[in-house]
């Protein structure tokens, strides 16, 4: 008689049918670090601007106020990347429409008969012409930017003095500059997200209110604003 000998495991043959599954973590589209090349997109935000107004009459100062205006922003941008390493360079275009209004009352006590005036200011549209320069790692992308601003500033109002009314309505485009940064995120292979801060000043607009039997009065407003939107942009 023979005792069986025994069997040692690592003599048996490797088990037949699927191994255990290998977990394999999905693609990350943030992980895509390269943000190169021409993009398009849209933004909505809210808005806050100042005009901060010097009155004069007949080229006597007689008062000093600031306006609150108040509203919402929103538009398109258009622009172009180019990334080396870690540093992206680029070159952005927005144009926004905005309904940005605020009103002040004024009082001349210098123009002969008392005159009063109220104003209101309105912000009708503005538009940025800015460079970037960023840092991106991971998906993410941070930058500053900063350039050309140009808007158009409503004043729309009415004067009384000496018994006699007078309503106006002008419209100007200053022009000046605009400062600001944000921070952008990949979504998809082709969309990103991104928030966004503007400092924008737009100089100083002068309007003009003349009375008949009163010193014209001049209203010089330097109007800043600060505008922060939300927007996605699409690169191709």
């Amino acid at each position: 008689m023979f005792a069986p000998a025994a069997v040692q495991a690592a003599d048996l043959p490797p088990p037949v049918g699927p191994g255990p599954a290998v977990y394999a973590p999905p693609t990350a589209f943030r992980a895509v670090t390269d943000w190169s090349g021409f993009y398009i997109g849209g933004n909505i935000g809210p808005t806050m601007a100042r005009a901060h107004s010097d009155f004069s009459a007949g080229g006597v100062p007689f008062a000093t106020t600031d306006t609150s205006l108040w509203g919402a922003a929103g538009g398109g941008q258009a622009g172009f990347n180019w990334q080396s390493g870690a540093l992206v360079l680029g070159a952005e275009g927005d144009f926004q429409w905005s309904n940005l209004k605020g009103s002040i009352s004024a009082q001349c006590t210098v123009c002969g008969p008392a005159t009063n005036a109220s104003l209101e200011h309105d912000i009708d549209w503005f538009g940025t012409a800015r460079a970037r320069v960023g840092y991106a790692a991971d998906g993410w992308l941070a930058y500053v930017t900063g350039g050309y601003a140009v808007g158009r500033v409503a004043l729309k109002g009415t004067a009384t003095g000496g018994g006699v009314t007078a309503s106006l309505t002008q419209n100007t485009t200053p022009s000046g500059w605009t400062i600001g940064g944000g921070t952008e995120i990949a979504l998809a292979q082709h969309w990103s997200a991104k928030l966004e801060y503007l400092c924008v000043d737009l100089g100083t607009v002068t309007n003009t209110v003349a009375i008949a039997g009163a010193p014209t009065l001049i209203d010089r407003a330097r109007v800043q604003m600060n505008v922060v939107r939300a927007g996605v942009n699409y690169r191709f």
